[in-house]
């Protein structure tokens, strides 16, 4: 088995130059603006957690899953929505080893992916972890009072895991948070197996989208990527099991977004 951990000093976002595909869309922000993004993103979910906890909603809901009539971990980041969109992963084997998923947020999306395919080892990263476990009633917190996975809250251009390691990478709706989405997408092929699944879904933005929201979809989403941004990652890298675009009528924010990416591909 390979060492888990390498340090990379050539994977460095800030010598690298910014990359636009589209005039107005971009791949890659500064530090500081990611930063403010982080900020925001961190406060949503702060007050979601006060809102979800006010009178007394937990106990109730912790009563109410003891009976069945609710599920065991509270809170959802439209996570259902994908798998439903996913097919329900049920292109995943039964089971692997190593399973990574980035950008993975307060509920993620691997308590319904484990579902489908159980990883014998799991890791979740994301900037904010160390605030998401502290969320009640979440798998996050669950997991990290059992030590039942390894925690880790690099951003994904600084990932610390060694080459070829993981049989599953996940990440969902993640890129438009990041500093650097090509970075990314490289230091995620690196670390995943020849033949390990690579499942990725992302809203796409186009001009007619910045158009009609020329402040910026959101402080929290500096990232604005289209389907040709994807394109030659993904057809360099991978098998193809899953590849679709759903239209902005199907997709999961047609009011932001053009278009949504649902892939799934093996590493060649």
């Amino acid at each position: 088995m390979p060492p888990l951990f390498e340090v990379q000093a050539d994977y460095n976002c800030r010598q690298r130059p910014m990359i636009n595909m589209d005039k107005e869309l971009n791949s890659r922000v500064d530090r500081e603006r990611w930063q403010r993004a982080q900020a925001w993103e961190r406060d949503f979910w702060l007050h979601e957690q006060t809102a979800l906890a006010r009178y007394g909603k937990n106990y109730l809901w912790r009563l109410l899953s003891l009976f069945g009539i609710v599920e065991k971990y509270r809170g959802d980041d439209s996570n259902r929505w994908w798998k439903q969109r996913f097919d329900n992963y049920s292109f995943l084997p039964g089971a692997v080893d190593n399973a990574l998923e980035v950008g993975c947020g307060p509920y993620t999306n691997i308590r319904l992916i484990s579902e489908v395919c159980r990883p014998q080892h799991l890791f979740l990263s994301d900037p904010l972890i160390r605030t998401y476990v502290r969320f009640k009633m979440s798998l996050v917190n669950e997991l990290h009072r059992e030590a039942a996975c390894i925690l880790d809250d690099h951003p994904i251009e600084e990932l610390p895991f060694a080459h070829n390691y993981f049989d599953l990478v996940v990440m969902i709706n993640v890129l438009d948070h990041v500093q650097d989405a090509t970075l990314c997408m490289k230091h995620l092929i690196r670390i995943l197996k020849r033949d390990g699944y690579f499942v990725i879904g992302q809203d796409l933005t186009n001009k007619e989208d910045l158009m009609n929201h020329p402040d910026g979809l959101s402080i929290g989403h500096p990232i604005t990527l289209n389907e040709q941004w994807f394109r030659p990652h993904l057809e360099g890298a991978f098998n193809d099991v899953l590849f679709k675009i759903l239209p902005r009528e199907l997709g999961r924010a047609p009011h932001l977004h053009y278009g949504t990416l649902l892939y799934a591909g093996t590493k060649r």
